[in-house]
């Protein structure tokens, strides 16, 4: 590295702190702004819906209450008729004790189910006034929940604007990106710690080791897409410096599902610079390394089989926002292997 370059980068590191914590506190930020937009649209799903539920309810009420507001009035104009006839007059116009009990009970019938229409309806009027006024809630409710969603839905893109104008600021300055290099050297470092003391920590037996190796050839890819780069050394395309693959990387649809290739136990789900979120499976002692996913679908400490789902391919870590990328890589006592010798399987 020229003398001139360093000093560029000396001076940019005054200025601005690491390239890759801006970018993975950026990516964090996202991934969470991403969950509270997910909820958010699940509860704005969920008092539509009550709210749907709550207007056909009204609608009901409405219905009935119009079904006993015109038995009502016909009752009603029923006892007017009566009461301008005379209720005692309809009554003792019997023309015998046993004609007047007939009449008596009658009126008694027709005044219990009067009665009981009234209260129907009084019923039916508060049923219709508590499904109105829910309903106003609901709406209201639903409003705040919009709100609240495109407050979120605003933020996210703009952090998502931040997260494409660092990278692509990256890609535009070469010193900025023989400083992400530097960067990167430090975090595959931190990464090896990591596995060594997995490794020296983790049980593992002859048995586990053979079925591993007994495999070689025969492991699923992680997940099918075109192989954007190989394992080994290639020229950074931002600076035209040496540097070297440790494992493959994918090109998939963003969103698609990435699978471990062999049972294992995951020894580490979460965030890693300049890898973005990623998930490690331990196999004995060859460990196998899913990196810039975009979801993570297993936690530490799990047990997983062949074929299940680890998270979702993504573009965290140093991608382009526009692509979507697996890495992965697959070590034998934390000595990189080259994954193509062994994946092969359907």
């Amino acid at each position: 590295m020229s003398l001139t370059a360093l000093g560029l980068m000396m001076l940019f590191g005054q200025a601005r702190p690491q390239v890759l914590a801006d970018l993975e506190s950026i990516e964090q930020q996202v991934d969470a702004l991403s969950g509270q937009v997910e909820d958010l649209r699940t509860r704005a799903a969920a008092v539509e819906a009550e709210r749907d539920s709550t207007r056909a309810a009204l609608d009901a009420a409405e219905a009935s209450l119009t079904g006993r507001r015109d038995a009502t009035i016909t009752r009603l104009r029923t006892f007017y008729r009566l009461k301008r006839r005379g209720i005692a007059r309809l009554l003792f116009d019997a023309e015998s004790p046993t004609e007047l009990r007939r009449r008596v009970h009658y009126l008694l019938a027709v005044i219990r189910a009067d009665d009981a229409l009234a209260r129907a309806f009084s019923e039916g009027l508060a049923s219709r006034q508590a499904a109105a006024a829910k309903l106003d809630a609901d709406q209201a409710a639903l409003a705040g929940v919009e709100a609240d969603l495109q407050a979120r839905l605003a933020a996210l893109e703009s952090e998502r604007g931040r997260r494409v104008s660092l990278v692509r600021d990256v890609q535009s300055r070469p010193e900025l990106a023989a400083r992400v290099l530097r960067e990167r050297g430090e975090a595959a470092i931190a990464l090896d710690a990591s596995i060594r003391t997995v490794e020296a920590t983790a049980p593992s037996s002859p048995g586990e080791a053979a079925g591993f190796r007994a495999a070689k050839g025969q492991l699923p890819p992680p997940v099918r897409g075109a192989v954007v780069r190989p394992f080994g050394p290639y020229k950074d395309p931002n600076t035209g410096a040496d540097a070297t693959s440790l494992g493959i990387d994918y090109a998939a649809p963003l969103g698609t599902p990435f699978r471990a290739v062999f049972d294992g136990v995951v020894t580490r789900s979460g965030w890693l610079r300049g890898y973005g979120q990623i998930v490690m499976l331990q196999h004995g002692p060859y460990t196998t390394l899913y990196a810039h996913a975009n979801g993570l679908r297993v936690a530490q400490g799990q047990s997983v089989q062949k074929g299940d789902v680890l998270g979702l391919v993504g573009n965290t870590g140093l991608v382009e926002d526009a692509d979507a990328r697996l890495h992965f890589e697959l070590r034998y006592n934390n000595t990189p292997q080259d994954p193509d010798a062994w994946l092969g399987g359907p």
